[in-house]
């Protein structure tokens, strides 16, 4: 994964007030953390964070390039946590964590099902299980995602994470024999559904 460059400067102020006005200004308050660079607040272009999250999610690899005193740094750095407004869904905090390149990470990558299954064409339903896994790989190694081909599983038949093709230098942690797609009949399809919709058995009187 090619790191993504985030503009960022430091925060002279810190506190609730300072982080509102900030957003009003289009800026994105946060915190740069990790063993060189300590931690330090840091503010980014709300916009820009909001366009890098909308493409990649909350994984993204960063080369964040800090503005301070008249001096640039560039930190590779993961986005480990945001925070959002519950009810807006707007971005209100971001935590950006330093990493070395020359270390290797553990994060959780998504699963992305490419092609149209034959079982699908034969009147059953393609349903996706896990949708991430957990890899451990280099910085520079880390795939922006994992795609598995579905197109010749038949009704019946699963893809389990053991069948994921991954890079040289990533390694899987997620255990081999967790379902990532599957092809049931409708029939089946439905009754999980209504199984779900069901929830717990009601209770018989006196229990």
């Amino acid at each position: 994964m090619q790191a993504k460059i985030i503009e960022a400067v430091k925060r002279a102020e810190t506190g609730t007030g300072k982080a509102r006005r900030l957003r009003r200004k289009g800026m994105l308050p946060g915190v740069l953390y990790g063993r060189k660079a300590g931690n330090v607040p840091v503010a980014v272009s709300l916009k820009e964070m909001e366009n890098i999250l909308a493409r990649e999610g909350e994984g993204v690899l960063l080369q964040l390039r800090l503005r301070e005193d008249g001096q640039v740094k560039d930190y590779a750095a993961l986005l480990r946590e945001v925070q959002r407004d519950p009810l807006r869904g707007t971005l209100l905090h971001a935590d950006f964590h330093q990493i070395s390149m020359e270390e290797k990470l553990r994060v959780t990558v998504p699963v992305v099902l490419v092609g149209e299954a034959r079982g699908s064409k034969e009147g059953g339903i393609l349903q996706h299980g896990i949708r991430e896994v957990e890899v451990e790989c280099l910085p520079a190694d880390l795939p922006e995602s994992i795609e598995v081909d579905v197109s010749d599983l038949g009704v019946g038949d699963h893809l389990e994470v053991g069948d994921l093709k991954v890079p040289a230098g990533v390694k899987i942690l997620t255990e081999a024999e967790a379902v990532v797609a599957t092809v049931v009949t409708a029939g089946a399809a439905e009754a999980e559904a209504g199984a779900e919709a069901g929830g717990e058995e009601t209770p018989a009187a006196g229990e």
